[in-house]
């Protein structure tokens, strides 16, 4: 099959089994399918996607509820990242844990944020988390003192699909949903031609 798509990578896969390269057997490049294309200018749906948040005791889990309520309006999920397991509280406000730092990857979520009030201290497996999201172009954001972790973890919050504010609103909530249905924050790879990068949030 690689002889039908590129000679070239055909005759190293072979070379590296130690096996005869077939006859080059170029096929007819069919129109690209706007069905499968991964970038496009206008957003995708965003049902079924996981936003993951990073909490702690303390956290604002008001705010996290909001923001759970309106992604599952959209059909996205919320998946609350703490420290441990059971339930957060702050004051009267509780929040079940979904995932510990220590049951979390990057490869579950779609975006990562962290509420206002997430461990400073965050344990490093929760950093790694963030930087993994951040370089495989998930969308990254925070809100309030959230935006220390994400300076702890390295990740530039004045980049593309990286998200902050102040406080948790209808504009950041927005921009989540936005940026959710690019599907990635394509702007922060130069692999990607700046003519075929959407807009970004």
């Amino acid at each position: 099959m690689l002889a039908k798509i590129d000679a070239d990578l055909c005759a190293q896969v072979a070379a590296g089994l130690g096996l005869a390269a077939p006859a080059p057997d170029p096929v007819d490049v069919a129109a690209p399918s706007p069905a499968l294309a991964q970038i496009k200018p206008t957003p995708f749906p965003i049902e079924g996607r996981i936003v993951g948040v990073v909490a702690g005791d303390g956290a604002d889990l008001k705010g996290v509820a909001k923001l759970r309520e309106a992604l599952e309006a959209e059909g996205a999920l919320l998946r609350v990242i703490a420290p441990h397991g059971g339930q957060l509280t702050t004051g009267r406000d509780v929040e079940i844990v979904e995932r510990t730092f220590a049951t979390a990857r990057s490869i579950e979520f779609d975006a990562l944020l962290v509420a206002d009030g997430a461990p400073k201290d965050s344990d490093f497996r929760a950093l790694v988390m963030l930087q993994e999201g951040f370089r495989h172009l998930k969308v990254i954001g925070a809100w309030g003192d959230g935006t220390e972790v994400l300076e702890a973890a390295s990740i530039d919050v004045g980049a593309p699909g990286v998200l902050v504010a102040k406080k948790l609103g209808g504009k950041l909530t927005a921009g989540l949903i936005a940026a959710l249905g690019m599907h990635r924050a394509w702007a922060r790879t130069p692999l990607v031609a700046a003519s075929a990068v959407p807009p970004t949030v």
